[in-house]
């Protein structure tokens, strides 16, 4: 059976009851029009702001889980009509994923600055640094997690990994930070221009 989705592009009301359908197939046929009438806003948002097609359909494939999860736990509150309250959805969680992407390129430029070549001219795949994380001692792994990932000040981390003073966690930071360098040069890793 073929469905004519030009004759369902009711009110937020008619979609809300097709969701909330007792039938299998309503619910289906909303979830359809929601993909066909907001997934081109997303895609468009997220390509415009530095992500691809793939990216796009994660998030929005995300923003989806989370508008059912906050349909059917009543979180949804019908201030927005659905189109926006899953652009909003979608297009906070694609800033909070520019955001952690960014935090990685200030990492790996960091690690650029520390081998010696411009930081901001050169960068490290975050691939590839994420590998060499993963062979850190945990105290150290943890520490860069928290100092670069988590944003932790000094006094947190003085606090979080018991050390005597502020310098000290300073010092225990870029301690780590060396090994992870040291790394990079054991395994021949350089910075390449990101042109």
């Amino acid at each position: 059976m073929s469905v004519n989705y030009e004759r369902l592009t009711g009110s937020d009301e008619q979609l809300l009851t097709r969701l909330f359908s007792k039938h299998v197939h309503e619910r289906e046929l909303a979830w359809k029009l929601i993909y066909k009438n907001d997934y081109p806003a997303i895609r468009d948002f997220i390509r415009k702001n530095h992500g691809s097609e793939s990216d796009a359909t994660d998030i929005f494939q995300d923003g989806l889980m989370i508008l059912h999860r906050n349909l059917y736990n009543g979180t949804f509150r019908e201030e927005a009509t659905i189109k926006t309250y899953i652009f909003r959805i979608c297009r906070n969680l694609w800033l909070k994923e520019l955001q952690k992407k960014q935090k990685q390129i200030v990492l790996t430029s960091e690690i650029a600055a520390c081998t010696g070549d411009d930081s901001r001219a050169y960068l490290i795949n975050v691939e590839i640094i994420a590998l060499l994380m993963n062979e850190l001692k945990d105290d150290c792994r943890n520490i860069l997690i928290e100092y670069y990932y988590n944003n932790k000040t000094m006094a947190e981390l003085k606090e979080m990994f018991n050390v005597n003073s502020i310098q000290a966690a300073k010092n225990k930071k870029l301690r780590c930070m060396g090994y992870l360098v040291r790394l990079c040069k054991e395994r021949g890793i350089k910075p390449t221009p990101p042109y």
